[in-house]
């Protein structure tokens, strides 16, 4: 065990005095979601096992800590190994803190043909141990309804953002207001708003958040953006389109756990791919209100990826 210099950077002594982590071992985990996003520390506790301090994005509040809190404490009851809370969460200088269960392995920078079914039939059984809390548990506070702007379920405010960004983005503003008003139609053409949800984990990614031991399942972290949701669109945020043996290892282990896929959860696939490439825009518009600074070659990679072209005609999906 290598032991950081100190102080270690964003880890601030006052957080681990509060939770009683005086003189213990800190290593930070490298992250890519800026000085706002989550941030996450190893602890090795002068007694006691290795855990993970967790620190949440900037938006945070104490209401997404209960909701995502809560399920974390459901799935470890069922014997999921899970980035459950150790304690309650402290606030400082504005961030809040919380001390969680270290989930050992790794995830899987690539994926085998095999690993990618196990990553499919992995999430079935996490969408089965989720189904009696969904409406237990509700929606998450601020996670908006299907509707004619953004036809996905999203916290930010996706009007306000076009408004920003078409002031230097015209191009890209108009393009994705087509986009969004083609997918929504064909969405309601097929009735998904009538799809049953469930509480899903909304980034279920090999390469971040599923974590592997060799060949043996190990446990699931990060559940900042857990909601209700459908799970074609659950399977189409874990790019099942990218994963071409996932949906066969999802669809034949929800048929195991006598939860099978309906044909209309299927038939949603399709149009659920390219309202998720609109939540990638949205979230890119989150990250340039208030700055101006928008990633106008990733918005228009996923403009592109919806398989709409500005004028509103389908092409290829990407």
């Amino acid at each position: 065990m290598t032991t950081p210099a100190a102080p270690v950077p964003g880890a601030p002594q006052d957080v681990l005095d509060k939770l009683g982590l005086t003189g213990a071992e800190v290593q930070a985990i490298p992250a890519n979601h800026g000085a706002d996003g989550n941030a996450n520390w190893h602890v090795w506790p002068r007694s006691g096992e290795r855990c993970v301090l967790r620190r949440y994005h900037a938006g945070a509040t104490a209401e997404d800590l209960r909701y995502e809190n809560t399920i974390l404490t459901f799935l470890a009851g069922q014997g999921w190994c899970v980035s459950e809370p150790l304690g309650s969460p402290v606030e400082h200088d504005g961030r809040w803190y919380c001390l969680t269960r270290y989930v050992p392995g790794r995830a899987r920078a690539q994926e085998t043909p095999q690993q990618q079914r196990q990553r499919g039939a992995d999430l079935a059984r996490l969408h089965v141990a989720l189904r009696p809390l969904g409406e237990r548990l509700g929606q998450r506070v601020g996670w908006r309804p299907l509707n004619p702007g953004l036809p996905v379920m999203t916290p930010v405010d996706w009007d306000a953002g076009l408004d920003e960004i078409s002031a230097r983005h015209p191009r890209l503003a108009e393009w994705a207001k087509v986009a969004a008003t083609s997918v929504t139609d064909e969405l309601a053409a097929l009735g998904t708003a009538e799809l049953p949800t469930t509480v899903i984990h909304g980034d279920f990614l090999a390469e971040q958040n599923v974590h592997y031991d060799g060949d043996r399942f190990v446990g699931v972290i990060d559940f900042a953006v857990a909601h209700l949701g459908s799970r074609p669109y659950e399977l189409v945020s874990a790019r099942c389109y990218r994963a071409p043996t996932l949906l066969p290892g999802y669809v034949d282990e929800a048929r195991r756990q006598g939860w099978p896929l309906s044909d209309a959860e299927e038939a949603a696939l399709a149009p659920l791919r390219r309202a998720f490439r609109l939540v990638l825009v949205a979230w890119h518009l989150l990250g340039g209100m208030g700055t101006g600074q928008f990633d106008a070659a990733a918005i228009d990679s996923c403009l592109a990826g919806t398989g709409i072209d500005p004028s509103g005609a389908a092409t290829a999906l990407r």
